[in-house]
């Protein structure tokens, strides 16, 4: 799944995703649209965004992710009279578009998940010739940022889903997760890892002796007396484990020593010989996922964590230890479903929420109290009204006061940030009275509100409200509003590559260079090839691509661009001419990412647990390498591991200019061009030439020639496309210098 922001800055050198997000996503404050309340305790489904603004100008709204469009609606004409409905409290653009997306975040049936992304308040649709059930492309330019009540430049944002998504996309439908008695899921295992430790867990003053055995006699034991959570957090070479108490609170850091990550293959055959392959598993995941057995099968896996009172050493394999990763959503990282807000108004009555804001104990704002008590709180920031004034203020001027001084509180937001909630949507036509009916009678609030104030507002609300005109497939008006920042955080580092995000990975059109001739020529694969070669390897380079920790943007786009080129574009999984006239003969390159020559198979089987003393058997699992999916992917990420090709990867460097001679209608049998297209300018990339030396010969700082460098080059600027937040060039919707060339074409229909 590719997620990106609705607003895509320039991004910065060096900038974090979280920075990145913080740039791109301006939301709204308390009271100014926050999610999922306002002050007067009304649901709120999603958050406003301003746009932010790069270059001097401000950013146009796009689609988060692929999709298709579901709904449209073109923004009515700015009407400034005074009885005009959107003209209510200052003009209100009503322009909307809402998509439907349906992706992968993980295998199988459990990990197809299918949300809608809500733009509203637009001013101007951009979408040229807009049909309901269109392909939308993440990236895409949607429209340009409106008015909400006067203040321009501003968006309604959100993101739904319904009950028969929820268990898919986060894993569970109950508020929390079920943690002590079993681990999360591995269909969809993703982000950090997370380790629930029981209080019968024993900590201890040491490791054993050997990694691998779990009765640890070398050193001081003792329990701890509470429930304890650990993260395991790969990134840059490092691994960090942060130790959280129940409610989240970090109360110990500790770092691996330097490049464990990189080293992590190493670390795995050390600690790990019979299976390495395994090893590697319970090291990166803290279980295993893959087919290979972990050898003994109760293998411990040993962490230093840090406490209060110390660093101590902890068995993470442990039989009462459960194991979980960013896609179980756990709640001791804030993350919760709330569902219990059982009648169908607008107006907050989650138990839930209310208990956790303290809305309705009244502390600060008792009646009793005058408004020059009040305004002593240091939570409350308004100017105290003049004796002869304070009768005018109500009872409902201090609860909305009590309210707006506990939501505006950091902790509070803190608290919310990441709740996932049930409730109607606020864009409904037909139910106004049902959702906002309570506005006529006395509430917590006040006074009946006023018969044409009602009236006013309902006119407002219709003329915004669409629900019942798009008739959304598979979900209904009561359904679930996710915090739209922190699910497009949560699902950037989900990194599992859909089937059409795949296809779209395979260059459409690219430049190629013939081995014998060295000629560069053009060439191109259609889009049914494309979807042919994704949905044949998809699987199986995913679940390799998340062993092997490449699982960042620039290592995804390095190892699936060289990828693409030694496999023939994931059509031939074997080396042109099959080891004929080479001294390997019979053991020429195979796999993803050819490995060459007996002994590297042997080293291969090796990692995977497997006695190889025997020729024949050794054959067989060799011919595989060619022809089953996942040994063509997990011989290539055995080769990425143990040749730490993501420390060579890391480095981000700008792509540069290439100038190259290019032919077309190239003869490959004569190894021949026809036709001379002359000088080209592509794109080359420092750290891709690096890695592609790495991968062609070994080394990645050989000056031997490397073969297909041209159709690395263009493979990596065609992948960088898809994955990265670079935009295409398009000067009749954005004047802004954008980065992805001309030459490069999208895999389409």
């Amino acid at each position: 799944m590719l997620i990106s922001p609705p607003f895509i800055p320039t991004p910065s050198a060096g900038e974090d995703d979280e920075t990145f997000l913080n740039r791109a996503m301006l939301c709204g404050a308390p009271g100014d649209g926050f999610f999922p309340i306002s002050f007067d305790l009304n649901w709120h489904g999603g958050t406003h965004l301003k746009a932010p603004g790069d270059s001097g100008f401000a950013l146009p709204v796009r689609a988060i992710a692929d999709g298709t469009l579901a709904y449209f609606r073109t923004p009515a004409p700015v009407d400034t009279s005074a009885d005009a409905p959107l003209n209510y409290g200052g003009w209100t653009d009503n322009g909307c578009i809402v998509l439907r997306h349906e992706t992968e975040i993980g295998e199988g049936s459990t990990s197809k998940v299918a949300f809608y992304s809500i733009y509203m308040h637009l001013s101007e649709i951009k979408v040229k010739d807009p049909k309901k059930g269109m392909q939308i492309y993440r990236k895409d330019v949607l429209g340009e940022a409106g008015k909400i009540y006067d203040a321009g430049g501003k968006i309604h944002f959100e993101i739904i889903a319904d009950d028969s998504q929820i268990k898919n996309l986060t894993g569970r439908a109950e508020r929390e997760l079920v943690y002590k008695t079993k681990s999360g899921r591995k269909d969809s295992c993703w982000g950090d890892m997370y380790f629930y430790l029981p209080p019968e867990v024993m900590a201890y003053t040491d490791h054993p002796s050997s990694w691998a055995d779990s009765n640890n006699k070398s050193s001081c034991a003792f329990r701890q007396d509470q429930d304890l959570f650990v993260r395991m957090s790969y990134s840059q070479g490092q691994c960090t484990l942060s130790t959280y108490t129940l409610d989240g609170v970090c109360i110990g850091e500790q770092k691996e020593e330097r490049d464990f990550e990189y080293d992590l293959y190493d670390k795995a055959a050390a600690r790990y010989p019979r299976c390495a392959s395994a090893g590697y598993e319970l090291l990166r995941f803290g279980r295993v996922l893959g087919p290979d057995a972990l050898v003994p099968a109760n293998a411990a896996h040993w962490r230093k964590v840090s406490l209060p009172e110390g660093a101590v050493w902890f068995n993470l394999n442990g039989s009462t230890v459960t194991c979980f990763s960013d896609a179980d959503f756990p709640h001791w990282q804030g993350w919760k479903l709330i569902d219990d807000d059982t009648d169908d108004d607008s107006h907050c009555q989650s138990g839930y929420l209310r208990a956790l804001l303290k809305l309705d104990e009244d502390p600060v704002f008792p009646p009793s109290k005058s408004l020059l008590d009040i305004s002593k709180n240091p939570d409350l920031k308004y100017v105290v009204p003049k004796p002869e004034e304070q009768d005018v203020y109500s009872k409902s001027y201090r609860v909305k006061e009590h309210n707006k001084a506990i939501i505006e509180k950091e902790i509070s937001q803190q608290m919310l940030k990441r709740c996932i909630f049930k409730f109607p949507s606020e864009w409904g036509k037909n139910d106004f009275d049902i959702r906002y009916g309570w506005l006529q009678q006395e509430s917590e609030l006040g006074p009946p509100m006023p018969k044409g104030d009602y009236a006013k507002l309902k006119a407002h609300q219709e003329a915004m409200a669409f629900w019942e005109d798009a008739g959304l497939t598979g979900i209904g008006s009561n359904h679930w509003h996710f915090p739209p920042k922190e699910f497009i955080k949560v699902f950037r580092t989900c990194s599992w590559l859909s089937t059409a995000e795949l296809t779209q990975c395979i260059p459409r059109s690219f430049v190629a260079e013939d081995h014998k001739s060295k000629i560069v020529y053009r060439a191109s694969i259609t889009y049914s090839r494309a979807s042919g070669r994704a949905a044949s390897i998809n699987v199986s380079l995913n679940k390799v691509m998340r062993k092997y920790l490449v699982v960042t943007k620039q290592r995804i786009s390095q190892f699936v661009a060289n990828g693409l080129v030694e496999s023939g574009f994931f059509s031939l999984f074997y080396e042109l001419g099959r080891g004929k006239d080479k001294a390997y003969g019979e053991w020429y390159g195979r796999g993803i990412i050819q490995i060459t020559h007996k002994e590297a198979y042997i080293k291969y089987f090796q990692h995977r647990g497997r006695q190889v003393d025997n020729d024949a058997q050794n054959i067989i699992w060799r011919d595989k390498v060619e022809t089953e999916s996942y040994d063509q992917a997990e011989s290539a990420g055995f080769w990425w591991a143990k040749n730490r090709a993501n420390k060579t990867s890391d480095p981000v460097t700008a792509n540069v200019e290439w100038k190259v001679d290019v032919c077309d209608d190239f003869d490959s049998k004569k190894h021949e061009c026809n036709i001379d297209l002359g000088e080209q300018v592509r794109l080359s990339n420092p750290t891709l030439d690096l890695v592609g030396r790495h991968v062609n010969t070994g080394r990645p700082y050989t000056t031997i020639r490397v073969n297909g460098l041209p159709d690395r080059r263009d493979a990596f600027t065609n992948v960088q496309a898809i994955l990265l937040d670079l935009l295409y060039s398009n000067t009749e919707i954005c004047e802004l210098p954008l980065t992805i060339p001309s030459f490069i074409k999208r895999q389409k229909q």
